[in-house]
């Protein structure tokens, strides 16, 4: 394997974590999530849907409160005090009832009958979150408030087959049914408005009445703005006419004093979408930077806008314009910044002085015939950049340790790059007996030679 290769990739990934974390940290120290002091909180809608189950001088035809026929329900609640214990509630409901009775003593008790419910209430809830410390999941609740219904009911005394009507159900004492001579049962078409064809003498009602509504249940918050809510209500009516069977009839099946009532189990999802939120995100002009925060993430020496960590020219002059790594622009390309280059349009290629100007070919010539005296390696003094340097920034004849020894095949004793990257290679491709601690050493002594 050859490491060198490697390396432009790795330089390149390191940098850029740099850049991220140096100026994406310091960009968020501006940014702060805060809780509104006062929200403002508006009506909250709540979509459901449920059973309903009947109750009165008929038969339920259903045997408990988990079973019934579906219904439907909408509800716009609102806050009324800042802890939120107490709501006030708009719903509608919209839904069927049925009952039955069956008698083989008194065929007068054969009835049945189905009726539609629409409902629009208003009620006071109070929900019991002062029992819990902390955030709250759950939370039950009850209400008390009134509700105005209207009804149609219609009961099933028509046998029909291949929708030719063949007459009216006869029940017999022997628990048949029969249309004439023709042993049936019943269609459960419910095909007869109850109010119009009067059979008790009732005479004209009105197919309307208030009641008073009882509730109950669990409300599950979801998130700050969803929560599920699980509940019972119960609906006491003003009326005894619902099923038909009233105390005021004056013929055939006459009911007893009780109202009628209707109980409604369901689960709706209530949506808050209009309120504003409880916490917000506010933009400072500067970072609270207190306490013991690392002030190395947002130091810029140089003071050119970019900080030290992503910062390749740490010494910039004041007032000179840089590039994204904090470098002085160098618009010709000629190693030379703007800011100190004579000739700032120099041609491309075109050898230049520490000034930028372009260097003559005499000039470059007379540059190569130059005696320059070269520097014995013993006079050369290094300057130590690391802690591992400095093990041999000191030595003056430094002899090549006897683990590396083997490692000078010149024999010249001296540790060439060529040297020093054969035992790098070897060592990554597993064909070596040094360990990563012998390289770290191997590459301080190199550059300590």
């Amino acid at each position: 394997m050859k490491l060198y290769k490697f390396l432009p990739v790795l330089i390149v990934f390191f940098l850029s974590a740099q850049i991220v974390f140096a100026q994406g940290g310091y960009e968020d120290l501006l940014y702060q999530e805060v809780e509104v002091e006062n929200p403002v909180y508006m009506p909250v809608l709540g979509i459901g849907t449920g059973i309903i189950n009947y109750y009165g001088e008929l038969q339920n035809d259903f045997s408990n409160m988990i079973q019934g026929q579906p219904a439907l329900r909408i509800n716009v609640y609102q806050y009324i005090d800042n802890k939120h214990f107490w709501k006030i509630n708009i719903n509608a409901t919209v839904g069927n009832i049925s009952g039955y009775e069956r008698s083989f003593e008194d065929i007068s008790k054969n009835l049945n009958f189905e009726s539609t419910l629409f409902g629009v209430g208003l009620n006071v809830e109070y929900s019991f979150g002062n029992i819990y410390k902390g955030e709250r999941k759950i939370v039950p609740f009850i209400s008390l408030g009134g509700e105005y219904i209207s009804f149609s009911s219609k009961s099933d005394i028509i046998y029909k087959e291949n929708g030719v009507t063949l007459g009216n159900y006869v029940y017999y004492p022997d628990g048949t049914i029969r249309v004439g001579d023709q042993l049936v049962t019943r269609d459960y078409d419910y095909e007869t408005d109850i109010r119009s064809w009067d059979p008790y003498g009732r005479g004209d009602y009105t197919p309307s009445s208030f009641s008073i509504v009882a509730d109950l249940g669990l409300d599950f918050k979801v998130s700050d703005r969803v929560a599920l809510r699980l509940a019972t209500s119960l609906h006491y009516t003003f009326t005894d006419d619902i099923d038909g069977v009233s105390f005021e009839n004056t013929v055939g099946r006459i009911g007893d004093t009780k109202m009628d009532m209707f109980s409604f189990t369901y689960v709706s999802l209530n949506i808050d979408l209009f309120s504003e939120a409880k916490t917000k995100i506010i933009e400072s002009l500067f970072a609270d930077v207190s306490g013991d925060f690392d002030y190395t993430l947002i130091a810029d020496d140089d003071r050119d806008g970019v900080l030290n960590l992503a910062d390749n020219c740490l010494e910039t002059p004041t007032g000179v314009q840089v590039d994204s790594v904090g470098c002085p622009h160098d618009d010709d390309r000629d190693g030379v910044p703007n800011y100190i280059d004579k000739e700032q349009f120099s041609n491309k290629g075109a050898i230049v002085d520490e000034f930028g100007a372009e260097l003559s070919a005499n000039k470059i010539r007379e540059g190569l015939f130059m005696d320059l005296t070269a520097v014995e390696r013993t006079e050369a003094y290094m300057m130590p950049i690391g802690l591992g340097w400095s093990k041999y920034s000191e030595m003056t004849n430094v002899e090549i340790p006897e683990k590396y020894k083997k490692l000078d095949q010149d024999g010249d004793d001296y540790i060439s790059f060529d040297e020093l990257l054969d035992a790098i290679n070897g060592f990554f491709d597993f064909d070596s007996e040094f360990n990563s601690e012998d390289i770290y050493d191997l590459n301080n002594f190199f550059f300590a030679q």
